[in-house]
């Protein structure tokens, strides 16, 4: 068999698959239409564009991208159905989802009611995927696609990272849209769930307003926007939208990650108390929502035998702080998990410091600590 890419056309046949037409392209890959010709089910393929398989990192972010989703179930989410290899090529298997992108949908001057209900459902995706250490990274309209029945599924996890994972992304390199970009993703520092509120924060505004809340002819003022300008409120650009909502908008907005709503769950929170009565229009909650709100970059839980050791709470917070220099506010999360698994405090030292990137940062995080 040929290690040469396929290419991909309408009308062709990969393996079980046909290919019905191009439903999209982006800088990485092409979306298609397909047609199982087994089951007859009506699917999406992703695959890589043929100019871009031999470079390593896209390459990279491809496969990372298929084994996150496969990690996330939930009705907000379009699901992977599978991944297969056809001569050198690697496909996505995608649930097809009939609609339109928020982005599409937007020249319809949607109201703020059906605005909240479109974003509650996001947040119900992402605070489903927080809670397993998923961050999307790229949330923004054209990624939230909206079916007939009012039902919303994000999608495109192609940038997504276990939280935490400082690799994808390079020194110095910012992935992402950079109209909705949190400032912490503009100045390529270490991300959290809460740029993903940030990035929520910036489509609600946007399809409640009519106007993005940063504005910027180059990418230059686009990124010095994000880091230095406060948005107009929302409530001056659409007098519909009540002071409530506009504030809502505006604490998700914050420069600074700690201003923000810690968690999806609290801006959805939020949300609906301004208008309960989207919360049975096709946002989910039960079982995916039903309990307490975790912290914003909660990984996903794995089973771990109980700990042997506690831990004085002085010394995990001088750990914190140590850390927090090299990875920034991660640093808690990381210092509260690593304390309920290790069983000593050499062992602790030990996996606060393989969390720091560089190795002279390591051994100088090492010897900051208490003996």
């Amino acid at each position: 068999m040929s290690s040469l890419p396929i290419k991909l056309e309408v009308g062709q046949t990969v393996g079980d698959y046909e290919i019905l037409s191009l439903l999209g392209r982006g800088g990485m890959g092409k979306v298609f239409k397909v047609r199982n010709l087994i089951s007859d089910r009506i699917e999406a393929m992703k695959v890589l564009l043929p100019d871009t398989e031999g470079a390593p990192e896209v390459a990279e972010r491809f496969a990372r991208e298929i084994k996150l989703v496969a990690t996330l179930e939930h009705p907000n989410i379009a699901l992977l159905r599978t991944a297969l290899r056809v001569g050198s090529q690697v496909l996505m298997i995608m649930e097809y989802v009939e609609g339109n992108s928020l982005e599409q949908l937007q020249s319809q001057k949607l109201d703020c009611k059906q605005a909240v209900q479109f974003m509650v459902q996001v947040l119900s995706a992402l605070s489903y995927a927080h809670r397993r250490g998923v961050v999307h990274r790229d949330v923004k309209p054209s990624n939230i696609l909206v079916r007939a029945d009012d039902s919303v599924k994000l999608t495109d996890f192609g940038i997504a990272s276990r939280a935490g994972d400082l690799k994808l992304t390079g020194a110095g390199m910012a992935l992402g849209s950079l109209y909705y970009m949190s400032p912490e993703q503009v100045k390529a520092l270490p991300f959290d769930a809460r740029s993903d509120i940030y990035s929520a924060g910036v489509t609600l505004y946007e399809i409640v307003t009519g106007r993005r809340p940063i504005q910027g002819d180059s990418l230059h003022a686009i990124m010095t926007a994000h880091l230095q300008e406060t948005p107009v409120p929302p409530i001056q650009l659409a007098p519909k939208i009540s002071p409530e909502l506009s504030s809502i908008i505006e604490h998700s907005l914050e420069k600074a990650p700690e201003n923000r709503f810690q968690t999806a769950e609290d801006f959805r929170t939020a949300l609906l108390k301004v208008y309960p009565e989207v919360h049975s229009h096709g946002a989910v909650t039960a079982p995916f929502l039903n309990h307490s709100p975790v912290p914003a970059v909660q990984p996903a839980a794995t089973p771990s035998p109980a700990s042997t050791q506690s831990f004085d709470p002085a010394l995990l917070e001088t750990a914190r702080k140590n850390l927090a220099t090299y990875i920034g506010p991660m640093a808690k999360v990381i210092v509260n998990r690593a304390a309920k698994n290790a069983r000593s405090r050499q062992d602790l030292y030990e996996k606060l410091a393989a969390e720091i990137p560089s190795p002279g940062d390591r051994q100088t995080f090492l010897r900051s600590l208490p003996l």
